[in-house]
Parts: structure tokens; C-alpha cells; sequence
């Protein structure tokens, strides 16, 4: 077991395959009771290998668990539906498909209980899947708030397993759209460093020895005078990963104002960009039901196509 800034992390093996994971949690003898553990499991704490599960998980060995937040205060809120736009691109009697909008949050926590997808969701359907708990309506993965596009919504328990494991399993492909600082060599690479919470600054990840392995895959389509505009293809799904690994190797993305630096500020300024220029537009996968391909993709916003029109104006394209 190794614990870190409130998180706990398990290593399962062969001998605790079977069991359901409250269980197990609390016979590790953490000292929190069973209905915290509970608690925890259903506001989507507790994770298998990087995929929050249900109060029902059964073990399956050869896994990582990870329980984050032990030492902070449980909410119980039963939010409320909420009026808000949905960009829906695809639904079905199985699975949704919205572009989110950047600037939104997914889901209610202290402090912020409204105006979060989970808010539009409940009121578009009641129905969603309850793995993880009411708090996630369904809502498989996620974005950060500032990064727009794709999130699949399960809306049954069968459904929502299907495609977690579809993604752990990194069977759906998914593409971002990203602008990046400078130019790149290469017309296309692949960025494999470890990423973890970061030692200087324990609310930001980084690349540090240790972390878990990430694989990002990248291809140039633009260059510009200051920038690149490139298309980002995540083997892996850690938290701020893209982000993570281009701003390690030297490109950070435009506007990002975590891992960004003066000249992407700067350059984000010029064209009129107020957050990182990331876009989830592309998710491809079997349907978890009917086994046919599904290919979604959700345009690129207007802030971030208007600032592409002025970065054409102000920083004219390079040559090759």
C-alpha cells in the first residue's frame, strides 16, 4: 500500500481477485468506517486503474485501486436539474454523446452544486447509468473544465461497464485538436514519460520518475510563425496528460494557464483566446450493443476557429 496527499494506492494481485471492493478496502484497515468507504466509492473516489467504479466492483487482480480524498469531508447533495444547452451529437437508447462547452464544470462538488453537466444531464433524462453514483449521471469519462468537446454518457449500469472497459482497455480512439507553442522538427512523434502528481507543486501533475506510464501520440497539420496547430491521439488517460507532455518537451498549449508560460500567455492575448486551446473532436468505437462502428466528432468551437482566423492575420503561416 502506498499513501500520498490524500490518496491511497492499492496493487491487487491474484489472491484478492473476488472480492467486492468495500469489503476489501475496509479490511485493509483504513482508518475510515465502511459507510465513508461507501460514500466514497459513490461520488466516484475510488478508482480501478484510472476508471471509477461501482459500489458492486468485484476484484478482478493484476489492477491498481486508488482511493483519493480519504481525509476530507463526505457531501451528501441532491442536486437539481437544471435548464442548461446540450450539445448533443449522437444518442441512442444506450449512450448520449455531447460536446461539452469549455468553462463548465462536470460535476457538482462543495461549493460549485450547480450549472455543471450533471445539472443539464438530469434534466435532459433522469435516466442514467448509477455506476459510480448519482453524482456522475452516467458520464463515463472526463474533460477539464477549460478543454471542450466529446463526453460519452452511459444511460444504463451494462452499458457504462462496456465502455469503461473500452477505454482501459484503449479501445476507443479519441483525437484532440491543439495549438501549441513554437514549431516542431517532425511531422509527427509520440511522447512516452511517466506522469504523476508533481513534486514542486502537488496540485499539478508532471512528468516524475515513478509515475504511472503515459503515451501520447501527436501529428502536425499547421505551422504558423510562433506555433503549431497539431492533432493529439492519448494512448492513455491520466489527469492533464496532453497538457502534461507538451508542455514537457517544449510546446505547451496556447492559453493554458497551468502549464503554460509568458509567450503562450502572450500569444493567446494577441489572438483573442481566454483558455487553452484544447478540443476533444473526435471519439471512434464499437458500439458497446450493436458492435458497429461509431464515429463521432464535434466541430471546433467559435472561439477557438476565430482565434485561428486572427493567428493567420498576425502570425503568418511558415513555409514546410
Amino acid at each position: 500500500m502506498e499513501q500520498s496527499h490524500k490518496k491511497i494506492i492499492f496493487e491487487i494481485n491474484n489472491k484478492d481477485k473476488g472480492k467486492r471492493i468495500d469489503r476489501f478496502l475496509f479490511d485493509r484497515g483504513l482508518e475510515i468506517s465502511r459507510s465513508r468507504i461507501q460514500k466514497l466509492i459513490n461520488i466516484g473516489k475510488v478508482k480501478s486503474s484510472g476508471t471509477v467504479i461501482s459500489k458492486n466492483y468485484i476484484l478482478k487482480g493484476n489492477e491498481i485501486i486508488e482511493v483519493e480524498d480519504t481525509n476530507l469531508p463526505v457531501f451528501d447533495y441532491h442536486f437539481k436539474p437544471q435548464d442548461i444547452r446540450l450539445n448533443i451529437i449522437y444518442e441512442d437508447e444506450y449512450f448520449m454523446a455531447v460536446s461539452k462547452d469549455a468553462g463548465m464544470v462536470i460535476y457538482p462538488a462543495p461549493g460549485h452544486y450547480e450549472n455543471t453537466l450533471v445539472n443539464a444531464l438530469i434534466n435532459y433524462n433522469e435516466k442514467f447509468s448509477e455506476v459510480g453514483g448519482n453524482l456522475r449521471a452516467g458520464i463515463v469519462h472526463r474533460l477539464d473544465k477549460d478543454t471542450s468537446g466529446i463526453i460519452l454518457v452511459a444511460k444504463d449500469n451494462k452499458t457504462h461497464t462496456i465502455l469503461s472497459e473500452k477505454f482501459r482497455q484503449r479501445q476507443i480512439k479519441k483525437t484532440y485538436e491543439a495549438l501549441v507553442y513554437g514549431n516542431f522538427k517532425e511531422a509527427a512523434g509520440t511522447i512516452d514519460m511517466p506522469i504523476g502528481r508533481s513534486l514542486k507543486d502537488r496540485k499539478k501533475m508532471g512528468v516524475v520518475s515513478g509515475g504511472r506510464k503515459s503515451l501520447t501520440d501527436f501529428k502536425v497539420t499547421d505551422r504558423f510563425k510562433c506555433c503549431s496547430l497539431i492533432e493529439v491521439y492519448p494512448e492513455t488517460g491520466r489527469t492533464h496528460q496532453i497538457r502534461v507532455h507538451l508542455a514537457f518537451i517544449g510546446h505547451p498549449v496556447i492559453g493554458d494557464k497551468t502549464y503554460g508560460n509568458r509567450e503562450t500567455e502572450k500569444i493567446a492575448k494577441d489572438i483573442g483566446l481566454s483558455r487553452q486551446f484544447l478540443h476533444a473532436k473526435r471519439i471512434v468505437l464499437t458500439h458497446p450493443v450493436t458492435g458497429k462502428e461509431i464515429d463521432l466528432i464535434a466541430d471546433l468551437p467559435d472561439d477557438l476557429s476565430d482565434s485561428i482566423d486572427i493567428l493567420n492575420l498576425k502570425y503568418h503561416t511558415c513555409s514546410g
